[in-house]
Parts: structure tokens; C-alpha cells; sequence
């Protein structure tokens, strides 16, 4: 596989909506994923109980305010979420539970295919806003960390 043909593919997929491709030619594979830039990501409707659909940040008016500590998890890709690795056990994590950077938090099942999604830093979960077996679109939000 040569470098015009990789940068073909690049754009092929730059000029698609596609998030995921394979490509596997002579002997090479080559796997591109297009990742949710955080100006990029559209909300989504999440099927969530009321109260934490409804729930909204304050807004604050004064210029020397505290930068709010609160983070999102995004869905990297479309699929299906699981929040614990096998049926019979327990979650990856659960609401109130402290973690760092890399802690595996959820497994998004597309194509066949399972894509671990880890803690991007150190915080505690605030909220969980899918439910384990649901379909998720590629940015939408996920959990909720404080």
C-alpha cells in the first residue's frame, strides 16, 4: 500500500460521514477512525429519566468565577454501549466512584468489533446517562464527571 493511496483514503473518508473504515490491500490493513472534536460534538436527545435531562449548569456573570470542573464522556462511534464487560458482572463503573485517566468506563460493540472507552483524566462519576444494551450515536454524551 503506497502513500497516494492511504491519502486517498484519508479523503475519501474526510469527504464522507463515515467515523470508521477499513481498508486491507496485499497484505496491509490499514484502520481509520475519525474522532469527536470537542467544538464538533452535536447533543443529541438522550433517553434519560427527566430529572437529569433537565439539568443545567448555572451560569455564572462574574469574569473571576471558578472554571467549572465538570467534564463529558462522548460515544467516540456509533454502536452499542455495554457498561460491564460480561453479563454477570459488575459494571465499569458506577455513579460516585473516583477514577484517573485511562480507567476503562464503557465498551462500544460496532461491527462485531469492541472499542474500550477510557477516562481522558481523574475526576469522579457524576452521572451515567446511558443505559447498558442502548444504541448511541458517535458524540453523544455518555457519562458525566464532576
Amino acid at each position: 500500500m503506497d502513500l497516494d493511496r492511504i491519502k486517498s483514503l484519508i479523503d475519501a473518508m474526510t469527504a464522507s460521514d463515515l467515523n470508521e473504515m477499513e481498508f486491507s490491500e496485499g497484505g496491509w490493513s490499514l484502520r481509520l477512525v475519525r474522532r469527536a472534536q470537542p467544538n464538533d460534538m452535536v447533543q443529541a436527545p438522550v433517553n434519560t429519566a427527566p430529572s437529569t435531562r433537565s439539568r443545567q449548569r448555572p451560569t455564572r456573570a462574574e469574569p473571576d468565577a471558578a472554571p467549572n470542573r465538570e467534564a463529558n464522556v462522548a460515544a467516540p462511534l456509533f454502536g452499542i454501549v455495554h457498561l460491564q464487560p460480561a453479563p454477570d458482572a459488575p459494571a465499569f463503573v458506577s455513579v460516585g466512584q473516583a477514577v484517573t485517566a485511562g480507567t476503562p468506563l464503557c465498551v462500544i460493540e460496532a461491527m462485531k468489533m469492541f472499542h474500550e472507552v477510557r477516562a481522558e483524566q481523574d475526576g469522579t462519576v457524576s452521572a451515567i446517562l446511558v443505559a447498558s444494551g442502548q444504541e448511541v450515536e458517535a458524540g453523544q454524551e455518555l457519562m458525566r464527571f464532576a
